[in-house]
């Protein structure tokens, strides 16, 4: 990672909820809800209290209608950093004290318009940060609507799908924790390389319940994986689209599907994990991203608040992704 530049994923960020006829927040209300909590200082310690995920700060830009989201992860368990002048011989190690991390700091943009059909789902790109990856930023965001949802009884309020009143006399209300789930979009890559006819081979994957294997009671049966065969003279024009519809049609039984493929200019071949209901892809390489160079002045791998000069750069491109 260079100070003087950075590379941003793009996702679909949704905002889903696990209750049959519940009403989903829309992304205003789920912005306010992580600003009230990061003014708040609430933190969310994982992995033995050895790192911390917070929100940093939470603007709106409301002439865009884009929220930028400051995610922190302070890390006990990083190594302690290290400045060296090679022409001098200086060398200083800055030694952490027993309640301090190392502090990574990734920018988490959304917009808040959702994407034109496709309910409670969200344009979102976020920095690439080294030590603070993706999923831990959507397991924050997710965390702190868990800690609104049990904290303030009055939040996530919906009127009752089956109507009626409550013992006051007032529209009977439910209540529904949302959560955040993050799928990556396809690169232009991934989509060039499998129409090119680039592929080698296509399996579906389907999870099975941890069963112990005959003979082995120390071995269990967690996923098994169905070959698919090709017939290169039957491709269709546009090979991904229909990949992808085969996919979907067959996710009840078949949760992912692997494509191996040959990387376009090399002979490289490497296997992309899908998801088969949503065709996204489950690793960072086939993900639609873009680089943001020369950044002026230079970043640092943490910041306390937002940096306004990388987040006026990051906003126009979001908008060239978004569909509203």
């Amino acid at each position: 990672m260079r100070n003087d530049h950075r590379e941003f994923y793009v996702y679909d960020l949704e905002i889903g909820v696990r209750k049959a006829g519940a009403k989903v927040p829309d992304m205003e209300t789920v912005v306010s809800v992580w600003d009230k909590l990061s003014r708040a200082n609430r933190c969310h310690p994982i992995q033995s209290g050895n790192m911390t995920l917070l929100i940093g700060q939470v603007e709106i830009n409301r002439e865009n209608n884009v929220a930028t989201i400051l995610v922190r992860l302070s890390n006990k368990l990083a190594p302690n950093s290290v400045y060296s002048d090679p022409t001098t011989g200086d060398f200083n190690e800055h030694i952490k004290t027993e309640n301090q991390g190392s502090d990574f700091a990734c920018h988490v943009l959304v917009s808040t318009i959702q994407e034109e059909n496709k309910p409670n789902v969200y344009t979102c790109i976020i920095e690439r940060v080294a030590g603070l990856t993706p999923n831990l930023a959507q397991r924050v965001l997710s965390k702190f609507l868990n800690f609104e949802f049990h904290e303030d009884t009055t939040s996530f309020q919906y009127r009752s799908p089956g109507g009626g009143l409550d013992r006051a006399g007032q529209p009977r209300m439910e209540r529904c924790c949302p959560h955040i789930e993050l799928r990556g979009r396809p690169s232009d890559s991934l989509v060039r390389d499998i129409n090119n006819g680039r592929i080698h081979g296509i399996s579906l994957v389907k999870v099975e319940q941890n069963t112990p294997i005959a003979g082995a009671a120390f071995l269990t049966k967690e996923s098994s994986e169905l070959k698919l065969g090709i017939d290169r003279g039957n491709l269709p024009a546009n090979l991904w689209d229909n990949l992808r519809t085969a996919f979907q049609r067959n996710a009840g039984s078949y949760q992912q599907a692997k494509i191996r493929l040959e990387m376009d200019g090399t002979k490289r071949s490497v296997t992309v994990d899908i998801d088969a209901q949503t065709g996204a892809p489950l690793r960072d390489l086939y993900i639609k991203s873009f680089e943001i160079t020369d950044i002026r002045p230079l970043l640092a791998q943490s910041a306390r608040q937002i940096v306004p000069h990388l987040r006026d750069h990051a906003i126009p491109r979001l908008l060239e992704h978004r569909t509203v």
